[in-house]
């Protein structure tokens, strides 16, 4: 698989999320940006690792339950170790 970087694992979240929660996936990103202090225009791997454990604890249940959460989360973790 080609490798896309980080900006670009972390374009296919928001497109997933995006499926799942509309528009307001997109404010939920944000949030989380802000909670790890991450630039979404330099993201580096371990900030959207850091993302993905506040998704996979706080906004992923909400909607996905704690299994759903889990397996979205693994998903997830894949596209940025994929990410290079």
């Amino acid at each position: 698989m080609i490798r896309v970087g980080a900006q670009g694992a972390y374009e296919r979240i928001a497109a997933d999320m995006r499926s799942i929660w509309g528009d307001m996936a997109i404010a939920m990103l944000r949030k989380r940006l802000r909670d790890v202090n991450a630039d979404p225009n330099a993201l580096t791997r371990r900030d959207l690792e850091k993302i993905v454990e506040l998704l996979r604890s706080k906004t992923l249940p909400s909607i996905l339950g704690e299994e759903g959460a889990e397996s979205k989360a693994k998903q997830y973790l894949a596209w940025v170790a994929d990410s290079g």
